[in-house]
């Protein structure tokens, strides 16, 4: 994406910036919300094509024409721009890196409602410290850790990402209690999953509308738009309310 190429070139030059997730321009007419919508073009081996085919529907995809070739499916679809955010970065997953797409934008056409292209919560850190190992090794079995031992951390930061579709508030500056008593096995090193690292187009394609990308000339973080958990929650309860 080209804001990924412009933030990279802020952060070389000593730019500390935030970034939300791209949206597209809509517009109204006749009184109906209307939206930008492209023509996507995917080639893929044919044993992939399942996984593709419902990736596309859950982004409100249609696929138009199918032809098979030599072991190889290309697909022709017409989906939402909104739905080609991270399609990228899945279309390599599904396929191992032997998928390739292309898209031409159509027409505007109206809203198609929501999409939902990330089905996972997020570990949010409720402290400001230092990552311990002993925190993380326990956190594991909760997700995937985007931080390691003696990582700095702050309050609202995203340092993981939870399975289940919902925000879960974790603290990964917690350490060992030392007590007068060694156990059996006590003093073993810990050892921690390599945490998953994004690249900075990546991580835009990765948040959510309510999650911003930090980019500073030394690091990549992923936090929450609101730090304070308690704001969080009152934000999110008036947005329920409405």
């Amino acid at each position: 994406m080209q804001i990924a190429v412009l933030v990279e070139q802020m952060r070389r030059e000593g730019y500390e910036v935030l970034v939300s997730r791209p949206s597209v321009i809509t517009k109204t007419e006749n009184g109906v919300l209307m939206e930008p919508f492209e023509t996507l073009w995917v080639e893929a081996p044919e044993e992939d094509v399942g996984g593709i085919m419902k990736n596309l529907a859950g982004r409100k995809g249609q696929v138009q024409n199918m032809q098979s070739h030599n072991g190889r499916v290309t697909l022709e679809a017409i989906l939402p721009t909104r739905g080609l955010i991270g399609f990228e970065f899945d279309l390599v997953n599904m396929t191992s890196g032997h998928g390739v797409m292309s898209h031409l934008f159509l027409q505007y056409r109206p809203f198609a409602g929501e999409i939902v292209t990330r089905l996972t919560g997020t570990l949010v850190s409720l402290e400001q410290g230092t990552a311990k190992a002993y925190a993380l090794d326990a956190l594991e079995s909760r997700g995937k850790m985007f931080v390691t031992h003696g990582d700095e951390v702050y309050c609202g930061m995203i340092i993981g990402e939870n399975p289940r579709q919902h925000d879960l508030p974790v603290n990964p500056t917690k350490a060992k209690q030392l007590t007068n008593f060694r156990s059996q096995g006590e003093g073993k090193g810990i050892q921690l999953t390599p945490p998953v690292k994004f690249s900075l187009e990546r991580a835009i394609e990765y948040i959510a509308p309510d999650e911003y990308v930090e980019a500073t000339p030394k690091e990549l973080r992923l936090r929450k738009r609101i730090l304070d958990p308690n704001e969080r929650k009152r934000a999110e309860k008036g947005r329920t309310d409405r």
